[in-house]
């Protein structure tokens, strides 16, 4: 029997915990593919990831890609930037500026969730240029009509698990709503944005004019971080110090990572495949009713994990009631 239960990403730790000592699989129900085997470690936990490229055989731009499973764990914080080390080298330069300095995320780190995740950059401030945030809220609003999910049931394995995505975010949207915009929530409290400046053929010109105004009226440097190539070369033409993070090239394979790493890979791989399986749980990490950005939505078909789940949930969920209002 099938019983769902709404969850935060925090509770997601419950489930965890009574897995981890028969091993936690992860799959794609609509590929049959496993993606990935947990094991509780020193550290935290080992993940071995078991899917290759050749695994993820849609070319459908709806299905999830290889590179999609990549960047879920650039923007859980276990795959660094390759040229992490020369940024270290670089932020310790910035510290020695008697002026200060605010660094100002391009939009593909919001996506790879990178300030957040690296714990150096705590305590700087965070210069947004308007431009990147409208990115962001633009890519949110895209939902699947039913004509078309019906296309995407019938050349997937287990089709009729997309029923719960049916008049729900696309792809793109999870991506925005769930992964960027959960960045920029976390960094609300530190975000300065800048109203956009100047006119440009495209956001690139417009996000670096418009962020190299602010660093003028600003007395403190404002550096402009990015992972795209192609948007340094008008930082260069306008004069607006920039740091060019290089994408990772290490290859998936076994990882050691905290628990905080562990749940949000999970909850990223939920949020941007649109469900996962979890030991024979399914995780939604979109689904009709869906009201909070942290959301997932568990299928539990085993009785007796449905029964301990749900008592840890709720005694868990009481103790911290107990202390909101202590």
């Amino acid at each position: 029997m099938e019983r769902s239960v709404v969850i935060e990403k925090p509770e997601l730790q419950i489930l965890i915990n009574l897995l981890q000592d028969y091993g936690i699989t992860v799959s794609f129900p609509l590929y049959g593919t496993t993606l990935l085997r947990a094991f509780p470690s020193r550290r935290g936990y080992t993940v071995e990831v078991l899917a290759r490229r050749g695994d993820f055989r849609s070319r459908h731009p709806e299905l999830p890609s290889y590179p999609d499973f990549y960047e879920t764990f650039i923007s859980s914080g276990i795959i660094p930037y390759e040229n992490i080390e020369d940024f270290e080298r670089a932020l310790e330069m910035y510290k020695l500026l008697k002026k200060g300095v605010a660094f100002a995320p391009d939009t593909n780190l919001f996506y790879h969730r990178f300030i957040s995740s690296y714990k150096p950059l705590r305590g700087y401030p965070i210069v947004v240029a308007e431009a990147v945030k409208n990115e962001i809220e633009g890519a949110m609003n895209y939902k699947y009509r039913a004509q078309f999910l019906h296309e995407l049931m019938n050349i997937v394995e287990n089709g009729h698990l997309l029923r719960e995505l049916n008049n729900r975010r696309t792809k793109k949207s999870r991506k925005a709503a769930y992964i960027a915009l959960k960045e920029f929530e976390a960094l609300k409290d530190r975000i300065v944005l800048a109203e956009s400046y100047g006119e440009g053929h495209n956001n690139d010109e417009i996000i670096v004019k418009t962020l190299k105004h602010y660093d003028e009226m600003s007395p403190a440097l404002v550096v402009f971080l990015t992972a795209d190539l192609a948007v340094t070369d008008v930082a260069r033409m306008e004069g607006l110090e920039y740091f060019l993070f290089e994408y990772p090239r290490a290859a998936l394979g076994r990882h050691e990572v905290t628990a905080y790493q562990l749940r949000t890979l999970l909850f990223n791989l939920a949020a941007v495949f649109g469900l996962i399986d979890i030991n024979g749980t399914t995780v939604y990490g979109e689904f009709g009713g869906k009201t909070r950005l942290n959301e997932l939505k568990l299928i539990i078909r085993d009785e007796g994990l449905y029964r301990d789940f749900t008592f840890h949930l709720e005694l868990g969920r009481r103790l911290i009631g107990i202390m909101g209002r202590g």
